[in-house]
């Protein structure tokens, strides 16, 4: 398993959006009972695939696995690397001593360590004994000098490391070596219920060990292997990365030759995958690509639940929605429902909202936080604004003090879910005497040169949550500074609710204590959840083992075609 932060998510595709309509006993104006659809959403399964054992998949062929694009960088833990793309190509090719199974709990990868255990809890000391034949892809042995490496990029105290976040790792008091090279004793200043997910080396500490070479040298290219595939080659030109065989790699031969990373851009990908030129489709929610794959005669469509969620993120450093009035009628003014039936309903998928966003619908843990500040409710955002000084002009456009109610909304070209879900968002918000225009933008400087750097008013993409959100998914929200807070703002309560969640290893107290800290978040507003995104994915037939899983960690060694 890859340790990561919680990921960003190239925006998945959506047919277009109905109008909104008024909502009455929590349904939207095309009936959906919110409440049913959140029970109905568990429904779906956790994982959903050919499954086969590894005698009856075929040795050799080459898959080939559409990407959005390349990644502003190819290092997965410097702060531009963190997208979902990264986190597909990584998982053919690194892995770590704890590995995620189909219902969200975690168990020893023996691929990478003998045993993984708790030695103390006060203070908290998790002894891990490491496979002594796990090697990094020129052979060189991982052992705790790259343990140690990787941590010091992440502990908060060394800021020329250039990380995606600091969440976890800043809790770790040292990284010493136990008996030998091979046994890495991780002792924390503080305990952290999410140990798990910070008890790795994804990176040789040869290019931890220097921050130019981590913050630059990898921009273009993939990091060194742990896993059954490494990268012989990155086309930029032709946007095509090819992953093969891993020569040094110790565990079970994968039985793939080659994994190919196409480019192809979101809108093509469903029909690239009708016209066989990529075996797989992560569909998302475009009715029309929904209907393009499921034509593919030698392909079959699956749907597992998920743990991407859309939203609109407000930067709070731009003008009145530094307001906390602004943002609370923003919450009422736009009608999520309309927004979650135009996206989901048609890919025949159960339709409900995220009303959490540190817990994922079907992931332990999930409540409804919002106590009903993002009831859609037109009026209610009027009085607000009204209450607050906002006055409407002559325009219809309200100001207070010379300033009006005027923001751009970014999107990237040819992306129709970001553009479809900004015309819902424009409407409403105008509706009720804002002035929101669109601002497209190439789909490569999207996040680039805009998101990650700040630079816009609002954005609406998608995140992807983890088996491990406690810790890591704060981040998006807690400090106003963090490299993932792209509203940059916060709160105190935040902070401490979520670090009281962290600190405790009780299961159950640690998730109450999460969602009151969630539930600050949402009072906070940085931004508006959407819906949950199901994973809906076209797949060539004969392949057994890969599809849609809601958190379960692929195995690719036993990825392949059916004998």
């Amino acid at each position: 398993m890859r340790n990561k932060a919680t990921v960003v998510v190239a925006a998945t595709a959506a047919l277009g959006l109905a109008l909104s309509g008024c909502q009455q006993d929590n349904k939207d104006s095309k009936g959906v009972d919110s409440d049913k659809a959140n029970e109905e959403i568990s429904g779906l399964p956790s994982v959903d695939y050919q499954k086969a054992g590894y005698d009856e998949i075929a040795d050799g062929g080459t898959l080939t696995y559409p990407m959005t694009e390349i990644p502003a960088s190819l290092n997965y833990y410097h702060a531009d690397g963190a997208h979902v793309d990264n986190n597909n190509i990584y998982g053919t090719s690194l892995g770590g001593p704890v590995k995620i199974k189909d219902d969200g709990s975690w168990e020893v990868d023996k691929n990478y360590a003998e045993s993984v255990e708790i030695a103390s809890e006060d203070p908290l000391v998790i002894d891990v004994k490491l496979n002594k034949d796990a090697v990094w892809e020129d052979g060189t042995p991982i052992d705790v000098e790259d343990y140690k490496a990787f941590w010091q990029t992440r502990d908060g105290k060394h800021d020329e490391y250039e990380v995606a976040s600091t969440k976890g790792y800043e809790d770790i008091e040292s990284i010493e070596a136990g008996d030998d090279k091979h046994n890495v004793k991780v002792t924390f200043k503080t305990p952290n219920i999410d140990w798990p997910n910070y008890i790795d080396a994804s990176v040789p500490n040869e290019i931890t060990e220097d921050p130019d070479t981590f913050n630059k040298d990898y921009a273009k290219k993939v990091l060194p292997s742990n896993g059954p595939f490494k990268a012989e080659k990155v086309d930029n030109k032709s946007g095509v990365i090819t992953m093969v065989k891993n020569d040094k790699w110790w565990g079970q031969e994968p039985k793939l030759d080659k994994v190919i990373f196409k480019v192809v851009s979101q809108a093509q990908q469903a029909q690239a995958y009708a016209n066989k030129e990529i075996d797989l489709v992560d569909i998302g929610t475009d009715g029309d690509s929904y209907e393009t794959a499921g034509k593919r005669e030698d392909g079959e469509i699956y749907k597992s639940q998920g743990m991407q969620w859309t939203h609109v993120t407000m930067n709070a450093e731009k003008g009145a929605l530094k307001e906390q009035e602004v943002r609370d009628a923003v919450g009422h003014a736009i009608n999520r429902e309309a927004i979650a039936q135009a996206a989901i309903g048609p890919v025949e998928a159960p339709v409900t909202l995220v009303n959490n966003v540190t817990f994922m619908p079907g992931q332990d843990g999930y409540q409804d936080n919002t106590e009903g500040s993002l009831d859609f409710d037109p009026e209610a955002a009027k009085k607000i604004l009204d209450d607050a000084g906002w006055k409407a002009g002559d325009d219809g456009i309200r100001a207070k003090d010379g300033e009006k109610l005027k923001f751009n909304i970014v999107v990237p070209a040819d992306t129709a879910s970001n553009a479809q879900r900004a015309e819902q968002i424009m409407k409403d918000l105008n509706e009720i005497g804002f002035k929101i225009k669109i601002e497209t933008v190439p789909v490569a400087a999207y996040f680039a040169d805009h998101v990650l750097n700040g630079n816009f008013d609002m954005a609406t993409f998608t995140w992807e949550g983890t088996a491990f959100p406690i810790s890591s998914g704060s981040n998006l929200f807690y400090p106003a500074e963090s490299e993932q807070n792209y509203s940059k703002i916060s709160s105190d309560a935040i902070g401490e609710k979520f670090k009281a969640a962290t600190k405790t290893l009780d299961p159950a107290e640690s998730k109450k204590l999460a969602n009151e800290g969630d539930a600050e978040v949402l009072k906070l507003k940085p931004l508006i959840p959407f819906y949950p995104t199901p994973y809906v994915w076209g797949v060539k037939n004969d392949i057994m083992n890969l599809g849609p899983r809601q958190l379960e960690t692929p195995d690719w060694t036993s990825i392949g075609f059916k004998k």
